[in-house]
Parts: structure tokens; C-alpha cells; sequence
């Protein structure tokens, strides 16, 4: 009767020892699968700001015309949206019908300085802040303080849920 509890016992030990180590692998899985998500809803929130702005004129001067030097086109210091008809609340919250910037801004450099905020049904508080800069047509990385036909977007993404900010870059050409 002893041998038999002594087996009994170490089959109990044996039997929670891989119990035990199952859940926390089950853990693990979902956590991996959790952040992974999250990583990905970043990245297409920043991939849909550079979709949306793809949509719109080159320049606040191209959008009923066209332009034949780089200085025709609007002064690096200058590169957000004009006016009140371009304003948007900032931060820009997506509502039912989407951003306020799908329908008010008209070109790429309106995007210079867009901050949006969104919630999904899985996690909340989404920054999206994007910056406009004048680039080299040979080599996008390569920011410049004149005006060239190139326009490098960075959209950066952040949010709690994502251990460092996400960020997307396009290079726009004319």
C-alpha cells in the first residue's frame, strides 16, 4: 500500500507540474496574440492617414492647376491647412462618418502637424500624429527646407497597449 501511494502522489505531482505549465504557455500565446494585434490595428491606422492623404492634391497650388517650378509650390514654413475652411479640431476624433480630414483638407501638407485620436473595440486611445516635410526626389530621407516635388509623410502612432510608437513614412511625388 505504500509503493501505491507513492505512485499515487507522484502522479498527482506530475499531473499539476504539466497542468501548471500549460496555462501559463496558454497565457503566453494570448498575450503574443493580443500585443500582435495591437501592433497591426497601429500600423493600418497609419497606413489609412497616408491612404487618405494619397487621395488629395499635391499642393494647396496644384488643386485646380498645375505648377512648373518647386517654387511656385507653398513655403516650407508654411505646410499645414489654410484657412478655416481646412480647420480641424485638435486633436481629430474619428466619428460614425469618419475624420473631419477626409472631407476638409485638400492636399498633402495639410496633414503637417494632424493629430488624431481613435478608440477601436479592442483597445482605445490611439494617437496618430503626422508631419509634412519637403524632401530630395533622389533620396526621400533627406529632409529639405526648400520647396522640392517631393513631400516625405511620417505618421506616428502610439497608444498604451503598444511598447514603442509605430511609425510610416511615403515619399509624394510630383
Amino acid at each position: 500500500m505504500g509503493v501505491n501511494m507513492l505512485l499515487t502522489i507522484g502522479g498527482v505531482i506530475l499531473f499539476s507540474t504539466f497542468v501548471l505549465y500549460t496555462n501559463v504557455l496558454m497565457f503566453d500565446n494570448v498575450k503574443v496574440s493580443a500585443d500582435n494585434e495591437f501592433l497591426i490595428t497601429a500600423i493600418s491606422l497609419a497606413q489609412s492617414v497616408i491612404d487618405e492623404a494619397k487621395m488629395k492634391a499635391f499642393d494647396e497650388n496644384t488643386v485646380s492647376g498645375s505648377v512648373t517650378s518647386p517654387s511656385s509650390l507653398t513655403p516650407s514654413n508654411s505646410l499645414s491647412s489654410e484657412g478655416s475652411g481646412e480647420a480641424v479640431s485638435n486633436p481629430d476624433t474619428a466619428q460614425q462618418n469618419g475624420s473631419a480630414s477626409l472631407t476638409k483638407f485638400d492636399d498633402i501638407d495639410d496633414y503637417n502637424g494632424y493629430v488624431r485620436l481613435v478608440d477601436t473595440p479592442r483597445a482605445e486611445n490611439y494617437r496618430i500624429e503626422t508631419a509634412v516635410n519637403y524632401a530630395s526626389e533622389t533620396y526621400p530621407d533627406s529632409i529639405k527646407s526648400s520647396q522640392t516635388f517631393c513631400k516625405k509623410m511620417t505618421v506616428t502612432v502610439t497608444s498604451p497597449f503598444i511598447p514603442q510608437p509605430i511609425r510610416l513614412s511615403y515619399a509624394f511625388t510630383y
